[in-house]
């Protein structure tokens, strides 16, 4: 059951704002909806349908994408069928994903050091419900500011939007059109005649131990895993959030030194560098949805634990 909180009775914005935010969490998998959404980054924009239901105990989902070639994503719990025109688009077509999923790992406690909440007494209509915004404000530099827009009866996420560090938006997710209960039955979840499906089946990935450590890091920002995953047997993965936001590290050997390089897409960065560290050289490449001062501080604060 989701929980709604009398705004007029709020202790504090931070209190109400990270009961909204779990309530928030808990709306993608126990509400049943259908409904259409627009993301857009920079220029870039596209559009996706979204059905959602609990049907005999198991959660639906599917995900289409309706600007493209319409390939679809149907979860059936931790079953996932990727659903394309024809078998030619499997292998080169880009992955659909949900952008509601990145806040199925909220972390409450860290969010408080990196963020002040604020609450808008005032309802503003989108997709036709009334509802209210939380804005997530940075205490530093290092981090985006969000921006949420809350359904007013359940706390299921109207519109998203990530703000740079002048306040301007530089990724936003909006739903258009929701109906909350539809009545969809599993036949709604099945994949369309005349399509290729193919199952996606999760490998459980290789960890290793984490032989690495940044003499610096954002307030908030921690490891995810204690250990580091394996990639293609050679480059180790590590995985940091300040609650909300996520930066992957990937730690590959090279052959040579290269100088730092950095490219940024919306609200996502993506920065590089390959520096000699103890005996080897390492290619370190970091990506997540912060500042490019953000990417480039952790990169050249990026040590073994062995050092001293």
């Amino acid at each position: 059951m989701v929980l709604v909180v009398n705004l007029s009775y709020a202790a504090s914005d931070n209190s109400v704002g990270l009961i909204r935010l779990s309530n928030m969490v808990q709306s993608f998998s126990v509400l049943s909806y259908q409904g259409i959404f627009v993301r857009s980054q920079g220029v870039e924009m596209n559009s996706m349908k979204i059905l959602h239901d609990v049907i005999d105990g198991s959660e639906y989902e599917s995900l289409v994408d309706l600007d493209g070639d319409k390939i679809e994503v149907i979860r059936i719990d931790d079953s996932v069928i990727c659903v394309y025109p024809d078998i030619s688009f499997a292998n080169t077509a880009e992955p659909v994903t949900a952008p509601l999923r990145q806040f199925k790992e909220l972390n409450g406690e860290r969010l408080l050091e990196g963020y002040t909440f604020e609450l808008s007494e005032k309802a503003e209509v989108i997709a036709g419900r009334n509802a209210h915004k939380l804005s997530l404000i940075p205490k530093d530099s290092y981090r985006f500011g969000h921006e949420f827009w809350l359904d007013s009866e359940n706390d299921f996420l109207l519109k998203h939007d990530t703000l740079n560090l002048k306040g301007e938006v530089i990724d936003r997710v909006q739903f258009t059109d929701i109906t909350f209960a539809p009545k969809l039955t599993k036949a709604d979840f099945v994949p369309r005649l005349g399509t290729y499906s193919r199952h996606i089946v999760e490998v459980k990935p290789e960890m290793t131990d984490n032989k690495w450590r940044f003499d610096w890091l954002p307030d908030g920002f921690a490891p995810v895993w204690r250990d580091a995953r394996v990639l293609n047997g050679k480059t180790a993965m590590l995985l940091l959030s300040d609650g909300i936001t996520s930066i992957s590290v990937f730690v590959e050997p090279t052959q040579v030194e290269t100088d730092y390089s950095v490219m940024e897409m919306g609200s996502t960065t993506v920065g590089e560098v390959s520096r000699a560290l103890q005996t080897d050289i390492l290619r370190l490449t970091i990506v997540g949805e912060v500042p490019e001062d953000t990417v480039e501080k952790m990169l050249m604060s990026f040590l073994p634990r062995t050092a001293s």
